[in-house]
Parts: structure tokens; C-alpha cells; sequence
């Protein structure tokens, strides 16, 4: 009799600073750090690898690691799955043969142009990508020439120069391009988005970063000829999205304080994409002293940081914030505010109180890990 449920193992492996044998056992633990000390290079609470373990042996397995010290490590799960019953499935994309469709990426970023690209590629598309829409034009004509027209175009939002916007209208008002298909991609949803492109002529529309079987889905639409931009998000109130033109055109600088560098690049990744500037550092201290080095507008405080935690750094700031104001001298140190400079903590708890102990420690707001940027939208609001 076959099986009702199926066994998977999950694994990831890194090439970092390994972990030592003697220390392997304390991983797993609450609370437990393989390094001890109040100024470890690396932060965190300890509770990933615990939490991670209970919930793979709730779902029937278990959870371990395996590390050469100095090569890197391999954490691995396991879990039990029900098989689904045969004929259930329902494919709700319709099934598009994408092999040898030629595609074009346009993004400013080299990185999602990679990923992008590894991505068709596995499907057997044939893609190419250019940085900006100046290039895009000139690939979109350029394959009129070779009798080899793009397919589809696969457009980023916000690009220096010429946005995504503004190349899709390009696009649509030349005749010999009606055939290539568009589909943006953005990290920021505002109401009105979605109406506002379908008249411009783009077939989808997609929130960045994009899942692999959303943009597959996505590209099977619009190669089906069928435009299905999406329903129309509703993330900001009208004032609120007054107050964000305002933040923008005054070109506003952010401090970001962040330890961990994926966090850390995706938030800026989010405010680029916003037309924001940032300046980034590694912990509470050096937030301290960056901000007596240069005037902000705003800090996004991570909380569990090395060397100095968020919660230290703005009680420092707030105190010397009311200093400052003591003698009058607020002014010359927060110039492009007449209050204090607004703290939003990034932190990955969000149970009951959380919220409290970072107002209480002078913080304006806070986001929960993993950021969205639709969640960082509606804070800087």
C-alpha cells in the first residue's frame, strides 16, 4: 500500500567561518550564541535555530547541522507532507510554451537583471538585458532589424533617466512595436497603479521581489494575450501619500542601522526604488556617530544590533536631543526638522509589548522583519 505522506529534506550550506565541534551542541538552544560576548561581530537573540527545530519536528521531522570549522556549514529539516490526491490540482495559469521567446529585461540593477535572466533561461527563453530605457529602445529597434522582435518586455519602475513608466509609453507610441508585450515590475504599489498602466498598455503588473512561479505565470499571460494587470492595491491614504511626495521632493536623507547585510541591502534596495537616499552602518555606535557628522531626516534603528543595540542608541539620541534643546541649539543640529529626528526601530518580534519598549526607548514607530516595502511605505507615512 503506497504511502499518504512523503518525507522532504531541506538543506542550506554556506562557505562562511565554520562552527567549532565543542560549540555544536549550543546552536539549538534558547537563547544560546556559539559567540557569548556582549561585542560579537554577528547579532542576533538566539531564538532562529530553536524556533526552526521545534517547528520541523512539529511537522514530523527534525532539524540539525553539520560544519567544517574555517569551509562553512550545512543546516538542514526535515518534514512530513500529505501527498495530494491525483486530479485535485487545479492549473489555474494556462499552460504557455515559452521556449525560445525572446525577452527583454530592463532594470538599472545588475543583480535582478541576473536573476531575472537565470530565471527565463531555465525555461528556455531567450532573454536580454539592458540597464536603462535609453538601451532598451535601442535593443527594441535593433531586433526589428534582425526580424527577431522582442516577445515581451520586462520592465523595472524605477530607473534612472527614463522609468518604467515613461519607456512604456515610448514604446506604445510607436506602431512597429505594438506587438511586444510589457509587463512592469516594481517595488512600490500606490492606488490608482493599476489603472494608470493598463490605459498606458502594460499587460501585467507585479510587485518586486517576484516569486519564480508568479513570473512565470506572469509571462504565460501575457504571451496567452491576456492582460491581467493587477487588482488595484490599496496601501496609502490620499494624505498619506501627500506627505510621501513631500518626504521625496525635499530629498530626504535616511540613516539606516543595520547589522545583517541582507536586511540591510533590501531596505536599501526599497528606498532607492522610492527615490530616497540612504547612508548605511553597521551598529548603534556608528549610527551615534554618523548623525554628528551629518543632519537626517529620519533613522530606520535596528534593534538587536553587535557593539551597541537600538534601543541604547536612542536613548543616547533623545538625550542628547534634549540637551540640545536645553541650550537652544536644535536648530543647527536637526535642520530640516523642528522636533526631534524620527527613530522607526526594525526589529523581527512582534508579540504583545514590543511596540511599547520601543516607544518607551523613544522610538517613533516600528516595522517587523522581513521588511516589505509595502510596510516600510505605510511607516514613512
Amino acid at each position: 500500500m503506497k504511502s499518504e505522506t512523503v518525507m522532504l529534506r531541506f538543506t542550506v550550506c554556506d562557505t562562511g567561518i565554520g562552527i567549532p565541534a565543542e560549540k555544536m551542541d549550543r546552536l539549538f538552544k534558547n537563547f544560546s550564541q556559539v559567540d557569548g560576548s556582549t561585542t560579537r561581530q554577528y547579532g542576533g537573540t538566539g531564538l532562529g535555530l530553536s524556533i526552526s527545530k521545534q517547528l520541523a519536528e512539529l511537522m514530523g521531522g527534525e532539524a540539525g547541522v553539520s560544519s567544517v570549522e574555517g569551509k562553512g556549514s550545512e543546516f538542514w529539516f526535515t518534514a512530513r507532507f500529505n501527498k495530494q490526491s491525483v486530479g485535485t490540482h487545479k492549473e489555474n495559469i494556462p499552460p504557455a510554451d515559452l521556449h525560445d521567446v525572446r525577452v527583454l529585461i530592463v532594470d538599472d540593477s545588475a543583480t535582478s537583471r541576473e536573476i531575472l535572466t537565470t530565471r527565463m533561461v531555465s525555461w528556455g527563453m531567450r532573454p536580454t538585458d539592458v540597464k536603462d530605457g535609453s538601451d532598451a529602445i535601442r535593443a527594441l529597434y535593433m531586433a526589428l532589424e534582425e526580424n527577431d522582435p522582442f516577445c515581451i518586455a520586462v520592465i523595472d519602475m524605477r530607473m534612472p533617466d527614463m522609468d518604467g513608466e515613461t519607456l512604456g509609453r515610448v514604446i506604445r507610441a510607436d506602431k512597429r512595436l505594438t506587438d511586444t508585450r510589457m509587463i512592469l515590475l516594481t517595488s512600490v504599489r500606490m492606488s490608482g497603479d493599476a489603472r494608470r498602466f493598463r490605459q498606458i498598455g502594460f499587460s501585467a503588473y507585479a510587485t518586486k521581489p517576484i516569486q519564480h512561479q508568479e513570473l512565470k505565470a506572469v509571462l504565460s499571460l501575457a504571451l496567452a494575450g491576456q492582460d491581467e494587470i493587477e487588482p488595484e492595491p490599496t496601501i496609502s491614504r490620499h494624505s498619506g501619500r501627500e506627505k510621501m511626495n513631500l518626504f521625496i521632493d525635499r530629498k530626504a536623507r535616511i540613516l539606516l542601522a543595520e547589522d545583517d547585510v541582507t536586511n540591510r541591502l533590501v531596505v536599501l534596495g526599497i528606498l532607492k526604488k522610492m527615490g530616497l537616499c540612504a547612508d548605511a552602518v553597521f551598529n548603534g555606535a556608528e549610527a551615534l556617530i554618523a548623525l554628528q557628522s551629518k543632519s537626517y531626516d529620519l533613522v530606520l534603528m535596528d534593534v538587536n544590533m553587535p557593539v551597541m543595540n537600538g534601543f541604547e542608541a536612542t536613548k543616547r539620541i533623545r538625550n542628547y536631543e534634549k540637551m540640545m534643546m536645553e541650550d537652544n541649539k536644535m536648530v543647527n543640529y536637526l535642520p530640516s526638522f523642528s522636533s526631534i529626528i524620527p527613530i522607526i526601530a526594525l526589529t523581527a518580534n512582534a508579540l504583545q509589548g514590543d511596540r511599547e519598549l520601543c516607544l518607551e526607548a523613544g522610538m517613533n514607530d516600528y516595522i517587523t522583519k522581513p521588511i516589505s516595502p509595502q510596510a516600510l511605505v505605510e511607516v514613512l507615512e
